[in-house]
């Protein structure tokens, strides 16, 4: 069996271990490296902070451009739940509420795996009020301009190709779009985006840019070169017409397009051909220009078509609208009069002359039913249908319709303009339509004619002459009426893009008031809808 001499090994190396660290550098590198390991933690906890209490101290002061970098630098050093709860709050405070609002949505994560659910909730509700003011950019680059290498940056930070055509949330202000590929000039827009709004840029193709360095040609010269090359090879015999190849392969070269002919003469013949080579040279380039010069024919049409504006939006001058939605509320009925029925079975009767007295029959004309007011709920829909003359007022027309519960309708529409404010749609609609309701039949009259007034003691109606029972108890009357109605609609929720769900989530209420031949008419619809633009 072998044996090592593991003692001697071991006690050698031990004394060299020994030997180095009395060395005074290795016990100062030691000593360094010990006291960094054991002090920058604390160093660093110690540095966040004092930086935190500072941006904390600012921030009260309302020195938020001072105090959230002190915040921001402290949650480097030291990432504490706590830390990053200020830096939303100075985020906010300072206008940046897309930046706010997706650190709130990391202190929920973290909160989350810390166990506090006190913290996570808080997180979770700051974002949720943030969510509804955030401005919302959509990048979108229409196919004809997705070139290959097609890139495109938001603040010079890549915007990934799975995300164009999609809303994203950005901080309100001033934003740089821009677009660039390989062999095509750079596009760049600015757009200014407010609280709340909703805006989307489209890319345009790119053009040509005829100032690129044109790609290099194919090496097809390579295997002619290596050919002269080899048949150029040292020749005792053929010195001179070596020689006369070597001024040719020189004219050759700066003709580019030269034929290698030109110089391949022999004895005198070679230095003949030799000086014609420059009148070769001076024609090559201008044919080798023409030829990498693209026609006026082969030039893209994409780059005379005019560039899309940098604030273009979905909701863009001339677009389409289209709301639908159901609503539902109050119908109140204050037509105190009106017909029902075939009121040809009644007849009423007065005075003709001082001692004589007419029957007469009961028509639409000269008899009317007086009703009590009618109450009730009703449900039903709206539409509207317009077009975007702006980015924030459409114009079109509206209609309403319901039905009423316990007997009733209300079919109106008309000519309508809705005008957006952030996120709230004001708007006016003029209507005309029919009402119906079913009321309680407090009695029918007949009209006295206005010339035997004072023949009946000055009364121009009387009641008909009905056998007790044989009125009805209801009915229903029906009115063409004329008014209008206000638009009041919370946007819940705005999702622009280049596709055809393009639109908006709307809570709205339209508060109603209409004239009727006999009375009036109010309503109160609060519906939810989805306006396409």
């Amino acid at each position: 069996m072998l044996s090592f001499p593991r003692r001697p090994l071991r006690v050698g190396l031990l004394r060299e271990a020994a030997r180095r660290a009395r060395s005074p550098w290795a016990r100062i590198a030691g000593a360094a490296i010990a006291l960094s390991l054991a002090v920058s933690p604390g160093v660093a906890f110690a540095q966040a902070s004092a930086l935190l209490d500072e941006g904390k101290a600012l921030m009260k002061k309302g020195k938020l451009a001072e105090a959230c970098p002190k915040i921001e630098e402290s949650y480097r050093l030291s990432p504490r739940s706590a830390t990053l709860l200020a830096l939303a709050t100075c985020h906010e405070k300072q206008g940046k509420l897309a930046t706010a609002w997706s650190e709130y949505i990391d202190l929920s994560a973290a909160a989350r795996k810390e166990g506090n659910k006190r913290l996570e909730a808080d997180a979770k509700a700051r974002g949720a009020r943030l969510e509804p003011r955030l401005p919302r950019l959509t990048v979108s680059v229409p196919r004809a301009a997705a070139v290959e290498g097609l890139e495109v940056t938001l603040d010079g930070a890549p915007v990934d190709s799975a995300s164009w055509g999609q809303a994203r949330p950005i901080d309100p202000g001033e934003h740089k779009v821009s677009a660039s590929a390989p062999g095509r000039k750079k596009w760049e827009a600015s757009v200014s985006i407010k609280r709340g709004e909703r805006k989307a840029v489209a890319v345009p193709a790119l053009a040509k840019d005829g100032s690129a360095a044109p790609e290099p040609a194919p090496a097809e010269e390579a295997p002619a070169k290596e050919a002269a090359a080899a048949t150029a090879a040292p020749d005792k015999d053929k010195s001179a017409a070596g020689e006369g190849k070597g001024a040719a392969g020189e004219g050759k070269g700066a003709a580019g397009g030269g034929k290698g002919a030109a110089g391949a003469g022999k004895g005198a013949a070679g230095a003949g051909k030799g000086a014609a080579a420059p009148e070769q040279a001076a024609a090559g380039p201008e044919e080798d220009a023409q030829a990498e010069e693209p026609s006026e024919a082969e030039e893209p049409s994409e780059a005379e078509e005019p560039e899309a504006s940098p604030g273009a939006s979905p909701k863009h001058a001339g677009s389409f609208v289209l709301e639908v939605g159901a609503a539902g509320g109050a119908l109140i009925g204050l037509i105190d009069s009106g017909s029902f029925g075939d009121l040809s079975t009644y007849s009423y009767s007065y005075n003709i002359l001082p001692e004589g007295e007419l029957i007469a029959p009961c028509n639409d004309e000269v008899c009317h039913a007086s009703f009590e007011p009618a109450i009730g709920p009703f449900a039903g829909g709206q539409a509207f249908v317009g077009v975007a003359l702006s980015e924030r007022l459409h114009l079109g027309a509206r209609v309403l319709g319901g039905y009423r519960f316990g007997g009733g309708y209300l079919v109106v529409g008309g000519p309508s303009a809705s005008l957006r404010f952030g996120r709230l749609w004001l708007g006016l609609t003029g209507l005309v339509g029919a009402v119906g309701q079913d009321a309680k039949v407090t009695g029918v009259k007949g009209e006295i004619p206005s010339e035997l007034v004072d023949h009946n003691y000055g009364r121009t109606e009387v009641g008909v002459n009905a056998r007790e029972g044989s009125l009805p108890e209801t009915a229903l009357v029906e009115t063409l009426a004329f008014g209008g109605s206000v638009e009041v609609s919370l946007v819940l929720a705005d999702l622009p893009s280049s596709s055809w769900t393009s639109g908006a989530l709307l809570l709205s209420a339209w508060p109603t008031f209409m004239k009727g031949l006999d009375g009036f008419v109010i309503a109160a619809p609060v519906g939810l809808g989805y306006r396409f633009y």
